[in-house]
C-alpha cells in the first residue's frame, strides 16, 4: 500500500478509505483489467459470422492475451502467492472464471442454434481454453519461449479451432 500511495500520490489512509484491505484493492484491479480483456476478447463476436469464424476470432484474441507479458507476469506472481493467501482464488473468480462463463454462454448459444453439437457448454469452454493454451502457455510461463508472432497466433488459433470443431461438430 505504501508503494502504491507513493506512485499515485496520496496516503495509505486515503487508499484504505477506498479499499479496506490489500485484497479489496487487488480485486478492484483484477475487475478493471478483466473487464478490459473481456471487451477485447469477446467484443463483436457473432456479428453475422459463422461459429467457426467467431471461434477463430476469439481464439486469436485469447491466445494473444494469454501470451502477453502482462498476463504471463501476472500468472508467475499468482502461482507464487496462491498457496500463501486467498489471492489466487480471488483472481480466478474475478478473472478467468468470468471469461470462462462468457465463453460458456457463447458456446451455449451456438449449441442452441445447432451450430455446435449439444453438450455441456462449461466443459466445452474449458476444453476450448485448454486448446488455446496448449501450444505456448507453459513455455511462455517458464520463459522457455519468447513472444509469439502474429503468424504463430493465427496458426495456433486455427489448429485449436479445427480440433474443437471436430469434437463439437453438429450431429
Amino acid at each position: 500500500m505504501s508503494e502504491i500511495a507513493a506512485r499515485v500520490g496520496g496516503s495509505k489512509a486515503t487508499l484504505y478509505s477506498y479499499f479496506p484491505s490489500k485484497e479489496e484493492l487487488f480485486l478492484a484491479v483484477v475487475r478493471s483489467v478483466a473487464e478490459n480483456h473481456l471487451r477485447t476478447t469477446f467484443g463483436d463476436l457473432d456479428a453475422g459470422r459463422s461459429v467457426r469464424e467467431n471461434l477463430l476470432l476469439f481464439s486469436e484474441r485469447f491466445i494473444r492475451l494469454l501470451a502477453s507479458n502482462e498476463i504471463i507476469n501476472s500468472h508467475r506472481y499468482l502461482v507464487g502467492e496462491a498457496g500463501k493467501s486467498s489471492v489466487g482464488r480471488l483472481f480466478y473468480e474475478q478473472g478467468p472464471r468470468v471469461g470462462q462463463d462468457e465463453t460458456s454462454r457463447f458456446l451455449a448459444t451456438a449449441m442452441g442454434k445447432g451450430e455446435l453439437r449439444k453438450s455441456d457448454p462449461e466443459i466445452a469452454a474449458k476444453q476450448l481454453v485448454a486448446l488455446c493454451k496448449a501450444e505456448h502457455f507453459e513455455e511462455r510461463l517458464l520463459a522457455v519461449r519468447e513472444e509469439l508472432s502474429e503468424a504463430e497466433v493465427r496458426e495456433m488459433a486455427a489448429r485449436a479451432v479445427d480440433l474443437f470443431m471436430r469434437g463439437y461438430a453438429p450431429d
